[in-house]
């Protein structure tokens, strides 16, 4: 019986890095500990021109994590790297689609789509392509950033693009995990203060990447990696 395969197709929230990277880390490098993680097998991902992808394998699943840093589906797609993933995609597989944190990036041309170019362009160059295979794909909403309003609570960050998941889940019936609402929701439950523990807010002379310390409140600490890649795990083994 041929193991369950799940392609990552994503941005830096998802993907990989390397332990010099310490303490960034992506949901997508934490998700295979939600699995059966015994005698966990890491390698490069196979056919892969791209160093940055890295394949999980578990007496459970595999999962081939091609999510990199800066790219939007638009860049992803011109880079060949959703080429290159697509075509290690077979029947049955999963492949997750998180996206929204370069597509909204206007100052970069090789990056931005518009909301409906981002709806166009992920159903007619990912969705259908994938279901045309026989495989599933699953829409994921972007992380939240530690991004909070005066009352206490966090936002739903991209929320336009966001709306155009739900639209595509709703019109199409594909699967979706909401999980900009799930981390939104989490980061209000334990607050401003604590989701420095969680994000890449960096105090001085700790980190030798960072010896001046950082502000960074969209990407991940370990912490929040392992938290986030949780409930997509969980909210993924409900659609299985």
């Amino acid at each position: 019986m041929e193991k369950t395969k799940i392609f990552l197709i994503g941005d830096s929230t998802v993907q990989t890095y390397k332990i010099t990277d310490a303490p960034q880390c992506g949901w997508g490098q934490e998700l295979y500990k939600y699995f059966d993680s015994r005698n966990v097998c890491i390698r490069p991902s196979e056919k892969s021109s791209f160093d940055n992808c890295v394949t999980y394998e578990t007496p459970e699943i595999i999962i081939d994590n091609r999510a990199m840093a800066g790219r939007s589906l638009k860049s992803f797609f011109d880079e060949g790297r959703w080429n290159e993933a697509f075509s290690s995609i077979k029947s049955g597989d999963y492949c997750l689609i998180q996206s929204a944190h370069n597509d909204a990036y206007k100052e970069k041309e090789e990056r931005f789509l518009s909301p409906s170019d981002y709806k166009n362009k992920l159903k007619n160059d990912y969705i259908d392509p994938i279901t045309v295979k026989g495989a599933i794909p699953v829409l994921i909403t972007a992380i939240a950033m530690k991004d909070f309003d005066e009352s206490g609570k966090c936002r739903i960050s991209f929320p336009e693009y966001r709306e155009k998941m739900l639209e595509l889940s709703k019109e199409y019936g594909i699967k979706l995990i909401d999980l900009g609402k799930l981390t939104a929701d989490y980061n209000t439950a334990i607050g401003k203060e604590a989701c420095r523990g969680i994000y890449m807010n960096l105090d001085k002379g700790v980190y030798e990447n960072a010896p001046e310390g950082k502000e960074d409140n969209a990407h991940l600490k370990f912490e929040g990696a392992f938290i986030y890649a949780g409930f997509v795990a969980r909210e993924l083994k409900k659609l299985m």
